[in-house]
């Protein structure tokens, strides 16, 4: 019977300090930790990549490093070279016998003839909306003399832009020897394509129409073939616009570029299928822009203030006289996902190897660039802080005493990393702040001691009981007791 009073008082005590552990652990959940990102988005495409377009962070991705087939999303490529080695957009490019050769009948085309001509403004419009194949060996040669000429241009570009693990055969996107790339690649690609403002307007297009041309008396009306800018079930209002592609090697692809509360997202997929290249690409839009962002300080600048030398020549020896600290005019603040992680940010100084006097203060002498991975999201002038005039030995003291020779060497571009003054983001709470602990270890151990105090006590009470019992039959039966 004790047994089983012992159990049931030891429940009572865990239940008890159970909800109170609870309710504690709940409330230091909702304090301390991040808000909970969306669910992840359901797609049917073999690879897609979620990338914030202002840093490059990638959002979401699967398989966004594996290789695949572009097909006419390659023409991303095709424009950002075109508008990067073009700079009169009237000016008109010849339709040679290769690039109507070059076009399957049962590609893309706009009907172009040999001798025909458009103008660049024209081609890009043709290129991006019904996805032109000949438009795009007809604007390579123009750019580069010929199609293997910019297919080098293309790839050149690439590499610099990040794009490793793509190779561009050709500038339609049609099957050739190596032509591959990766979602990720091509979110790179897009993303500097629209820091074109003409790009941008290209791809927003619904329709273009190309007026009469040499071979051609009747207007030649441009769709887009982008469905998510069109009226109808795949319509999003958040898309400024994107490329589709398809060929029966690559399947279904679509880059898109879209803006929603001031945030800009640019979705990859590749290998997907139609129209299931829009619903995925809609999902991926609705996680991306629904994952919480927070402005965050990302650099302090009375934390970081990196000094130059000043020199000058005292007595026949350069010298250093002075040293002159410099500070950024401004922290800077930038958008990021809740629960960043800092160690991601990366900081470039950029700063003179030395000075000569005079120095002024507020002399712009270097500046801070702020990254995430290779991705500049800040940059800041650094300023000196205080005047340097040149140096006058005094006439009785020797040089030496006054100016210490010193032998410094300095890089002119330096790259310091500076992520020292960032807390860090935990990120796991302590063990002590597990729910592990909060809901079951601590609730136990509160409980048996509690009990086990409570036996103690009793003990104790009982011991002095049977004392005082003791004492009172010994006072009631004195003899018998005696003789005991």
């Amino acid at each position: 019977m004790n047994f089983i009073k012992l159990i049931t008082s030891l429940l009572i005590l865990y239940l008890g300090f159970g909800q109170i552990t609870s309710a504690y652990a709940n409330f230091h959940e909702e304090i301390v930790h991040p808000p909970i990102y969306p669910p992840p988005p359901v797609y049917s495409a073999d690879a897609v990549v979620v990338m914030e377009a202002a840093t490059g962070m990638i959002l979401y991705s699967t398989n966004g490093g594996e290789l695949k087939y572009p097909a006419s999303i390659t023409k991303i490529m095709t424009a950002l070279v075109v508008l990067e080695h073009i700079t009169d957009l009237e000016e008109r490019i010849l339709f040679s016998q290769r690039a109507i050769d070059d076009t399957p009948r049962h590609s893309s085309h706009i009907a172009m003839d040999v001798g025909e001509t458009l103008t660049v403004y024209e081609a890009l419009y043709a290129l991006m909306l019904p996805s032109a194949n000949e438009v795009s060996v007809a604007l390579a040669e123009h750019v580069a003399g010929s199609v293997e000429e910019f297919a080098e241009l293309m790839n050149r570009r690439a590499l610099s832009l990040g794009a490793v693990d793509t190779y561009f055969a050709n500038p339609s996107g049609l099957p050739g020897a190596g032509h591959v790339t990766t979602a990720y690649d091509m979110a790179l690609i897009m993303r500097e394509a629209i820091h074109h403002p003409l790009f941008v307007d290209v791809i927003r297009a619904r329709r273009f129409d190309i007026p009469p041309t040499e071979r051609q008396p009747e207007i030649r009306a441009l769709l887009n073939t982008n469905l998510l800018i069109r009226d109808g079930p795949h319509f999003n209002p958040t898309v400024v616009g994107g490329k589709t592609g398809f060929t029966n090697a690559a399947g279904h692809t679509l880059v898109t570029y879209a803006q929603h509360d001031g945030r800009s997202l640019i979705v990859s997929v590749l290998g997907g299928g139609n129209p299931g290249k829009f619903t995925d690409t809609n999902a991926l839009l609705d996680y991306g822009f629904a994952i919480p962002f927070t402005p965050t300080q990302v650099f302090h600048a009375p934390s970081n203030t990196p000094s130059v030398p000043v020199f000058q020549e005292v007595e026949g020896v350069r010298r250093e006289i002075a040293r002159v600290p410099l500070i950024a005019g401004n922290d800077i603040y930038f958008d990021l996902p809740d629960g960043f992680d800092h160690s991601q940010l990366r900081y470039s100084f950029s700063v003179p190897q030395g000075l000569a006097p005079p120095v002024e203060e507020g002399d712009v002498l270097g500046s801070v660039s702020i990254y995430v991975e290779n991705y500049r999201i800040g940059n800041a002038l650094l300023r000196a802080t205080k005047s340097v005039t040149e140096y006058t030995p005094a006439p009785d003291a020797p040089a030496a005493a006054q100016a210490a020779e010193v032998d410094i060497t300095l890089p002119t571009e330096s790259e310091i990393y500076v992520p020292s003054y960032i807390s860090p983001q935990p990120s796991n709470p302590p063990v002590w702040e597990s729910e592990f602990f909060l809901t079951f270890a601590i609730p136990l151990v509160l409980s048996v001691t509690t009990l086990l105090i409570s036996l103690i006590v009793y003990a104790a009470k009982r011991k002095n009981r049977m004392r005082r019992k003791l004492h009172t039959r010994y006072a009631r039966y004195p003899h018998y007791y005696r003789y005991k």
